[in-house]
């Protein structure tokens, strides 16, 4: 197992977000999120205690983000000049 290089800076960057900066971060609304929890396209929540409480790693929301396909689009020239 390699050790950290610098493991204060490795437990800095880890921590939890809430529902609102996981919201701003994905661009979805928490209804979605809990919908695409359910079908096992989003990182669930940690509890962080009492049952009520909440939050996403955030190195988890990092990597759904960045796993998030581009958009191709299409300009006048590959289209060949016609409009979609």
């Amino acid at each position: 197992m390699a050790a950290l290089t610098n493991p204060t800076a490795e437990v800095e960057k880890l921590r939890f977000m809430r529902l609102p900066e996981v919201e701003k971060a994905s661009g979805k609304k928490r209804s979605t999120i809990y919908r695409d929890i359910a079908a096992g396209r989003f990182p669930a929540p940690y509890d962080l205690g009492g049952g009520r409480s909440v939050g996403w790693l955030s190195s988890e929301i990092t990597a759904w983000i960045l796993s998030r396909p581009r958009v191709q689009l299409h300009t006048a020239a590959q289209t060949g000049g016609q409009h979609e």
